[in-house]
């Protein structure tokens, strides 16, 4: 009879860890990626299940904070989410996922967030596509831009720098929704190193004419193929502008490669860049990836939540909650005076939702009419809607440059 556990892990599953995270994603586990996880993840961040004392597959969830509105709120960045290929269809993954959660409610946080091309999962257990990006793909040679900025200089970067970088992203980040905190690992392992490729990323800082920072921008090479001629793509990890000068002399600096094969960039998707282009039809725009999000406890999210609309609103909202029971039923929501709060109540509900269509609703991603006019959210009181409306209004689109 199999014997499965589900638990955190302990310092000497570390290996293990590493292990089944290399393997079920298909790489070659490494001692590099075996020290990574010891140095910088404490092993309760993971759970685990174990079958026949044997790792078989993991969940792992870094506690942060997520920008919105200009506040704060607890964030856990779940990733990697890792089984071995024996043991899939199990519902281990399941298991754990629902353990997360209950674990992230207890630690105080608030909402969470994964990246995966498996939505259909992840759904079961309330996350949505909450957040939006879109990608330019062009060749430097074709492209050249109608707006000239002030000029600047660019000044190079590197991994003990990270702090003067860290400035201008936090002056970035502060007021807008989506950003995640940064800590010095994340910094220097995660933005400033390219960890597939074991090697430093390029970085620039942009001064302007008082030699203040006000940008900066992060990339690295990558060959568009096994041949030794392959031509090179520049993907660039980061770009961040305090200032239109900024933002135009950032977008000058990547037009002067004009040798590379393809520049790859991932920006918000009201980025005006194609538009500031000569021609804008040489600048290829795809959708891309944006984050799954969940909340993780309503009442706690809501309380986070920094209120940017006008005057006061209040209702009644019921949360269909399956994964998360203490979710799941009716709450008074009110806001007023940049606060908001949820409480229990047993009244009838305004509107009707699942939890998994709150989460875009709460970052603004999409908002309440037109949640309401596709269906994802149900108006049993019609003034309630444009209550509901103004209650999760933001201050700027949801966008995240970092993945997790």
């Amino acid at each position: 009879m199999t014997d499965v556990e589900f638990r955190p892990l302990r310092p000497e599953d570390i290996e293990q860890a590493a292990y089944v995270e290399a393997v079920a994603f298909y790489r070659q586990p490494t001692a590099q990626h075996t020290e990574l996880l010891k140095r910088y993840f404490p092993p309760e961040w993971t759970v685990g299940a174990f079958v026949d004392g044997r790792l078989v597959a993991d969940v792992r969830t870094m506690p942060t904070a997520r920008r919105i509105n200009g506040a704060a709120i607890s964030y856990g960045a779940v990733g990697p989410v890792a089984c071995l290929a024996e043991h899939r269809r199990k519902n281990y993954v399941g298991r754990l996922l629902q353990m997360s959660l209950e674990r992230m409610r207890e630690q105080g946080i608030a909402m969470s967030g994964l990246y995966t091309p498996h939505d259909a999962l992840y759904r079961r257990y309330g996350w949505e596509r909450a957040e939006g990006k879109k990608r330019y793909l062009f060749q430097a040679k074709d492209v050249s831009l109608r707006v000239q900025g002030q000029p600047g200089t660019l000044e190079p970067a590197k991994a003990d720098d990270w702090q003067r970088l860290d400035a201008v992203y936090r002056r970035y980040a502060g007021p807008r929704n989506g950003p995640l905190h940064r800590t010095e690992p994340w910094w220097r392992e995660a933005i400033l190193r390219d960890y597939f490729q074991n090697r430093a990323r390029e970085a620039f800082l942009w001064l302007d004419g008082r030699g203040e920072a006000q940008g900066f921008i992060v990339y690295a090479w990558a060959p568009t193929g096994p041949e030794p001629m392959a031509g090179q793509e520049l993907f660039v990890r980061d770009m961040v502008a305090l200032t239109p000068d900024a933002y135009l002399g950032l977008w000058q600096h990547l037009l002067a490669h004009d040798i590379a094969q393809r520049i790859v960039v991932h920006v918000p998707l009201h980025d005006p860049f194609a538009e500031l282009v000569v021609d804008p039809w040489k600048v290829e725009v795809q959708r891309a990836e944006g984050a799954m999000v969940r909340i993780v406890d309503v009442e706690q999210a809501l309380a986070s939540r920094r209120y940017c609309g006008r005057g006061g609103v209040s209702f009644t909202m019921r949360v269909i909650d399956s994964s998360a029971p203490w979710n799941d039923g009716a709450w008074r929501v009110e806001a007023d005076q940049g606060r908001m709060q949820a409480k229990r109540t047993e009244a009838e509900a305004d509107i009707e939702l699942s939890v998994n269509f709150l989460a875009p609703l709460f970052t603004g991603f999409i908002r309440a009419d037109q949640a309401a006019g596709v269906g994802m959210l149900k108006v049993n009181r019609e003034q309630a809607l444009a209550q509901a409306q103004e209650a999760f209004a933001v201050s700027h689109p949801p966008y995240c440059d970092d993945f997790y």
